[in-house]
């Protein structure tokens, strides 16, 4: 996996591409909660919610809308999609920046902002 480092073009380390997909509301795992995950939709297809129970938001989830949010802290989920859409999912994984030795960030502090 270190090989590919080089070439890898994207500060996420995972990519994942859902076509026609269902997803139960659910915590993304192998995640830091600091971290946000980028959801890109792309499609044709009638109104779509995308949930955060955990917040109690529904978002509409329209082709090229573009949601970032930590998966890993929010309960989230999105229902069935009557056409064809695509997400493509951008995140992060823990063990994957341990695998090939890359330290992990620590998290953003207020106190790290320069005015």
């Amino acid at each position: 996996m270190s090989s590919i480092l080089p070439i890898w073009n994207s500060v996420y380390n995972s990519v994942s591409i859902m076509v026609n997909h269902t997803t139960p509301y659910h915590t993304d795992i192998n995640g830091w909660q600091q971290w946000l995950d980028m959801l890109i939709m792309v499609g044709n297809y009638p109104p779509l919610d995308f949930v955060i129970t955990t917040l109690n938001l529904w978002l509409q989830y329209n082709p090229g809308m573009i949601i970032a949010m930590p998966g890993s802290a929010l309960e989230h989920g999105v229902g069935f999609a009557n056409g064809n859409c695509a997400c493509l999912t951008y995140y992060m994984q823990q063990n994957v920046h341990e695998s090939v030795g890359i330290p992990l960030c620590n998290p953003p502090h207020i106190s790290n902002v320069q005015l």
